[in-house]
């Protein structure tokens, strides 16, 4: 890990650098006193981003960062809603895997429509397109989510309820990620400034945490009261 922090860290300005190891270590300092599965999986999430985004940029080959880059998508979408099933009402085992699944498939496949956007197959096509494509609008997993919550209610449909917050997630997650280079866009408003990139990491490794709060709010299984654990196994917040 050190080895990728290093590296991380003659690709970005160094205040941003020093800002963002400081940070790490506060988070993994504070992990090895409270460890928990919860808190293994905000560290995954934390080496996935940083590693992918090492991989990606030190792979020459177009397609494979390009498939590389996909594949850290997925995977931060996996983690991320892993640690909602974890944290929040229990569900079975199969459930819990498709709905991983979907997580990770959902943040995958945003970024078919830079290929539907450029009307080609062809990468170079769909990476060259001269204004953002329309799924990585930020405004369109909160409009999704919140009116699948109001269609859930109304309907009395508990699966939209849990569906919405999975895209959601997937969404989240994925633009957080790209917001490095482009900021987040937000229709009719425009886009914000690239952001830091240690504020990225950050804001991934609590997305989830975010989402259980928001899970017990919208009360998913018909259950009042916290479900969800932040620090051990005995302190349940």
């Amino acid at each position: 890990m050190s080895g990728i922090l290093l590296t991380f860290q003659k690709r970005h300005n160094d205040s941003d650098s020093k800002l963002c190891g400081y940070v790490t270590r506060t988070v993994l300092m504070f992990f090895t006193c409270f460890p928990s599965t919860s808190n293994y999986i905000t560290i995954l999430l934390a080496l996935v981003s940083i590693t992918g985004d090492y991989i990606v940029s030190h792979t020459k080959l177009h397609l494979f960062q390009a498939l590389f880059d996909n594949a850290t998508h997925a995977t931060i979408g996996a983690l991320s809603w892993l640690y909602i099933c974890i944290n929040c009402k229990n569900r079975s085992h199969t459930q819990t895997l498709i709905e991983i699944g979907l997580c990770a498939g959902i943040a995958s496949l945003i970024d078919i429509d830079h290929f539907i956007s450029a009307r080609s197959v062809h990468l170079k096509d769909a990476t060259n397109l001269q204004k953002r494509p329309p799924l990585h609008c930020s405004t369109f997993p909160f409009l999704f989510c919140l009116l699948f919550l109001l269609l859930s209610y109304f309907f009395q449909v508990e699966l939209w309820k849990r569906v919405s917050l999975i895209v959601l997630t997937a969404f989240v997650s994925h633009h957080t990620r790209d917001a490095t280079r482009r900021g987040f866009w937000f229709y009719p408003f425009g886009s914000t400034p690239p952001i830091p990139y240690f504020l990225y990491v950050g804001m991934t490794c609590f997305l989830p945490p975010v989402v259980c709060v928001l899970h017990d709010l919208v009360w998913i299984g018909g259950e009042s009261g916290p479900r969800y654990t932040f620090i051990s196994k005995g302190a349940v917040i």
